[in-house]
């Protein structure tokens, strides 16, 4: 534990010249000014009347398709850390220190946590202070709404959402074997993630949905869905419930990536 607080301490220390530290935290704030001002600008922009249907979908489309892929940039840099850490041997310098090369890991994982938490609660939760007009509307016969969502329906969310920060991260490590790989596997991770999205088609409005469910992502960002639009569908599970399955559904993934990545760099290092 005490090898733990150092490693805070000299992240603390370095939070702002560290390159992905800095990304990390600039990122929500980026994402909560393009989505709660450009992207709507830009709709108009078009020519499209805020009260339209093409409107609408169009919002609704690429805020889902930002929700899903919320974490997946922190995790994607937190696995070219890990595999930095492995090709310049810092893995070999970690593993004869009281630090083992487990827990250095999964520091790395829950630091980075923390950070795509307070991103998520940062991006979400400033659209639905500051933006929530923008994200009222009706279409389909369905209405859609931020402001009913509470502030405890957001933390919940952004606790099992930001889980695909370490899930991701620790997938990248496990499976790639440089950086090289690891950027391969970036690109087709930002086609996978983005399929919970599909979730808004109608075809799969039943029971259909559950063939989404094997991108970790599409739990949190269905239960924050059922929310917004105020639904439930007799094929939907409650809101806790998507949360709950997202929940063990990520964590099961980054400890299973955790251990592999640390087995195969043992390994390779030979220690």
């Amino acid at each position: 534990m005490k090898s733990w607080f150092a490693l805070l301490g000299y992240e603390l220390k370095t939070l702002l010249r560290d390159p992905m530290n800095l990304f990390m935290f600039i990122y929500p704030i980026f994402m909560l000014f393009f989505m709660g001002w450009a992207i709507p600008s830009i709709l108009e922009r078009t020519g499209l009347e805020t009260s339209s249907g093409e409107y609408a979908l169009s919002l609704t489309i690429i805020f889902v398709v930002i929700l899903a892929v919320g974490g997946m940039i922190s995790g994607i840099l937190l696995g070219f850390s890990l595999l930095e850490n492995k090709d310049e041997k810092t893995i070999q310098a970690i593993a004869v220190s009281p630090m083992t090369v487990q827990g250095y890991a999964w520091f790395k994982s829950l630091y980075t946590y923390v950070i795509g938490f307070l991103g998520t609660l940062v991006m979400v939760g400033g659209i639905i202070l500051f933006f929530s007009d923008a994200y009222s509307y009706s279409f389909n016969g369905m209405r859609f709404g931020l402001s009913e969502i509470s502030f405890l329906d957001l933390l919940l969310f952004s606790a099992v959402s930001s889980l695909l920060t370490p899930t991701i991260g620790a997938m990248i490590a496990a499976i790639a074997k440089n950086k090289i790989e690891g950027f391969a596997l970036m690109k087709t991770a930002g086609i996978l993630f983005i399929i919970p999205a599909l979730v808004l088609l109608e075809a799969f409005g039943d029971w259909k949905q559950y063939l989404l469910g094997i991108t970790p992502n599409f739990w949190p960002v269905k239960a924050f869905l059922n929310l917004a639009f105020q639904t439930q569908g007799p094929d939907d599970l409650s809101y806790t419930l998507y949360l709950v399955i997202g929940a063990v559904y990520m964590i099961f993934l980054a400890v299973i990536s955790i251990r592999y990545f640390v087995k195969r760099a043992s390994a390779e290092r030979g220690f």
